[in-house]
């Protein structure tokens, strides 16, 4: 958006490179001009909704603002302050111009044009510019009004930027407005935000792992980071480098495959913008709790065909609980080549560290919530041992690729790799003895190793037969998974609760148990979203997965394990119908599922459990249907 002033009264330009493709309707009522632009919307380069708005920006005009009004149409109004003011459409190379004059200025007499001014931010002031009339000044203040709050679009439902509305699904969006307001530090945070999800076993602060539930479901497999499966059991991640968290509730299985009976998690990261921007925060708080970090972006050459973004952050804190304290350190790289105007490439990384002493924690209910004779235990009393520690580094690296063959097809693929590893060397709590005051207690050495490879390739493609829109999405996925894990749970002598004693050490042999498992997964899927009419829209979607795991034990060098294979249908349908624009009443049928281990008494692998939740218009349904039967012979 700019605003200049002319020799003529002053011009609205909104810069875009589809000005041409573009409907305008245009109606006065009393003094006031408005014109709807459709099929475009009003962004910030950071992709947050904004209002443009120039308080009497020369004589005769009261304001002139420029807001979006739904998901595909901006609105231009000018208002004049004793007549209607005459307002003038034309293309330029920049995109739309609308030119503006009223009675006052079109009898002043004629000045040079002006020579137009470089954009300035939108929450500046323009500086002032010489008027039409020669004696006076036109003082063109123009402000911007950030619609931080309220998202009108998301991906996360359907792989291409759909409008809100246009979903047969619930899906509600965290922007990083919200995350920065809230100062936001995990996923357990921001979840708050989101009714029906809730944090699962682990503490929000002090927990070692993403555990959101989603209507019951535990959902700690199906968080997902730009569209891509990350990791089963993911460990807590830093909200730096996050742009927006989607969260789509109900199966997912069409575009995601396994899991998501309860939805999915997407974690939307920040982009590399074309305009220079830099941010530093510093923050405090009570249990020595300090936080730095940075965000920095920019174009690399001249033509900003090169762009990067870094975001890093250092974090440090103790807890009301004894001899704790952690330490979190991330670095989030991101590089964008613009190759050609229809081909670009984008590369990310990733990497965090988060050490932790005496994180365990396990206090009996007998002393604490309920009565123990001996008296009431401290909430401050840590369980565990000063030695005791729980180190965890996640590394992630990926690219995303896109190519437009037209301005209606393109092609993207995307891939990324995520290797998680957690060294524990834990004390937590067994058993409340007798007396009640005695707690016995584990140990637990050990690794846990996890890596994670997804690639991610599909076409999306408009096209209409007839009167009727489409827009196709088709595509395959190929998911691995390898983890193993290593456990040595030697001994510990107990803590009385009401005379701590430290310093014990674990004892006795007890030999390394080691597991491991692997998955390979195959997803085919496609998708079509019809426009039937302008407030009637179908979306059909069917996926075919096959999936083989393996799972073992390495119990001093004899190996034992077992292999198996399943597949998958998952279809969905889904109808909206909007009866006016702010109301959209849907109903919406898929499928889910979960591959299960193991096997029964008899011997027979687990088949899958699958969930069909129905939803109609705006209520949702979320039980389980039917859940597959397993073999059970006794």
């Amino acid at each position: 958006m700019k605003a200049n002033p002319t020799d003529k009264g002053v011009e609205v330009i909104l810069e875009t490179s589809i000005g041409t493709q573009l409907q305008v309707t245009n109606r006065s009522v009393g003094n006031n001009f408005i014109a709807d632009v459709s099929g475009v919307q009003l962004r910030l380069a950071d992709g947050n909704a904004f209002t443009f708005r120039s308080e009497k920006p020369l004589a005769g005009i009261t304001q002139i603002t420029v807001t979006n009004i739904d998901a595909n149409t901006v609105r231009v109004t000018v208002v004049g302050v004793a007549a209607m003011p005459t307002v003038e459409l034309f293309d330029d190379n920049a995109g739309l111009v609308f030119g503006i004059s009223t009675a006052a200025t079109a009898t002043s007499p004629q000045q040079p044009p002006q020579t137009p001014q470089t954009q300035q931010p939108q929450n500046q002031p323009q500086p002032t510019q010489p008027s039409a009339s020669g004696d006076q000044p036109i003082e063109l203040v123009v402000t911007g009004e950030q619609d931080g709050y309220r998202v009108t679009d998301g991906s996360t439902a359907t792989k291409t930027d759909t409008p809100l509305r246009d979903i047969p699904q619930l899906i509600q969006v965290v922007p990083r407005q919200v995350l920065e307001d809230q100062q936001v530090r995990n996923l357990a945070e921001a979840l708050r935000n989101v009714p029906g999800v809730a944090q699962g076993a682990n503490s929000s602060t002090r927990g070692s792992f993403d555990q959101p539930v989603i209507r019951g479901f535990g959902a700690d497999g199906d968080i997902l980071r730009n569209g891509l499966r990350d990791s089963n059991n993911i460990y807590q991640s830093d909200t730096a480098d996050i742009e927006r968290i989607e969260v789509l509730k109900g199966p997912a299985s069409v575009l995601y495959g396994q899991g998501s009976l309860g939805g999915v998690i997407n974690y939307v990261t920040k982009q590399p913008l074309s305009q220079p921007y830099y941010a530093a925060e510093v923050s405090a708080g009570s249990f020595n709790f300090y936080r730095g970090a940075i965000d920095l972006t920019g174009p690399l050459n001249s033509n900003k065909t090169v762009l990067y973004r870094l975001n890093v952050a250092a974090e440090t804190t103790e807890s009301f609980l004894d001899f704790y304290d952690e330490q979190k350190y991330f670095l989030a790289p991101v590089l964008s080549w613009q190759i050609s105007d229809r081909t670009k490439i984008t590369f990310s990384g990733e990497y965090q560290v988060r050490p932790k002493k005496s994180g365990q924690q396990g206090l009996p209910a007998e002393g604490t919530v309920l009565p123990n004779p001996n008296g009431k235990i401290g909430r401050d009393l840590n369980i565990s041992e000063p030695f005791s520690t729980s180190d965890q580094s996640t590394l992630r690296v990926g690219y995303d690729l896109e190519h437009r063959f037209s301005d209606n097809w393109q092609l993207r693929n995307a891939f990324a790799f995520t290797s998680a590893q957690r060294y524990k060397n834990d004390v937590g709590a067994d058993t409340l003895e007798d007396d009640k005051h005695t707690l016995t207690r584990f140990y637990s050495y050990g690794v846990n190793d996890d890596r994670v490879y997804n690639l991610d390739t599909y076409v999306v493609g408009k096209f209409a037969t007839g009167s009727i829109g489409h827009q196709l999405v088709a595509g395959f996925n190929l998911t691995r998974l390898n983890s193993t894990t290593s456990n040595n749970d030697p001994q510990i002598a107990a803590l009385d609760l009401f005379n701590p004693v430290y310093g014990s050490q674990p004892f006795g042999n007890v030999a390394i148990d080691r597991n491991f498992q692997s998955s390979d997964t195959l997803g085919i899927y496609v998708q079509d979203q019809v426009t039937l009419a302008d407030n009637l829209k179908l979306l059909l979607g069917v996926r075919f997965d096959t999936l083989n795991q393996s799972s073992g034990d390495d119990d001093q060098g004899n190996i034992t394990g077992q292999t198996q294979s399943d597949h998958a249908f998952s279809p969905r349908v889904g109808l909206v119908y909007q009866p006016i624009p702010a109301i959209s009443l849907y109903a919406s049928y898929s499928r889910a599922f979960t591959p299960n281990e193991g096997t029964a008494f008899d011997g027979s692998l687990f088949t899958h459990s699958t969930a069909l939740p129905m939803k109609l218009a705006s209520k949702e349904i979320s039980t389980i249907d039917f859940l597959r039967p397993l073999p059970t012979t006794i």
